[in-house]
């Protein structure tokens, strides 16, 4: 069992990201308008989608250690935060989607982008996910919120045309 064990704390620790392993296999990115850099990659959440974008803002091409730690209990702990998160869409649906909730419900919750600020005193974490109906033919119906943690827990949750957006 201490084998076991110590094989599951090695490989946890294996998927911890570091400043090192950001800056070595993460692209660097930086706004042709404006002031914006980040690191970006695009890692799997198995059971959430393909693939997550993952934006690391930074300044000067640094990032802090407290961007990878909060990501890094992000990780850990994102499933404890889907049901609430569910729970939020089933509760934000529009008339025209009230008929389909059951179909809603059972639909996989998609993980498309994280971003860890930078210095931000709103929130430290933002994790944008939804779920993805299909209509008629190649139609389909998107349900996108927009998730603002901060010190590790949800401070606030909103459905939002726009995500790119802060929430009220």
């Amino acid at each position: 069992m201490n084998i076991f064990m110590f094989g599951y704390i090695s490989y946890k620790n294996y998927n911890m990201l570091t400043i090192e392993k950001i800056k070595t296999d993460f692209s660097y990115i930086q706004s042709l308008i404006g002031n914006s850099e980040s690191y970006h990659d695009s890692p799997i959440f198995n059971g959430y989608g393909d693939f997550c974008d993952l934006y690391f803002k930074a300044k000067d091409k640094k990032i802090k250690q407290e961007q990878i730690d909060t990501y890094n209990k992000f990780k850990e702990t994102f499933r404890d935060f889907i049901p609430e998160i569910e729970k939020y869409i089933l509760s934000s649906l529009k008339n025209s989607e009230i008929s389909i909730k059951e179909e809603i419900r059972k639909k996989e919750l998609i993980l498309d982008v994280i971003q860890v600020t930078f210095d931000n005193s709103k929130y430290d974490l933002v994790l944008v996910c939804g779920k993805t109906l299909k209509r008629f033919f190649f139609f389909t119906k998107n349900i996108d919120i927009r998730v603002e943690f901060k010190n590790g827990r949800i401070k606030t949750i909103q459905r939002k045309k726009d995500t790119t957006e802060d929430n009220d």
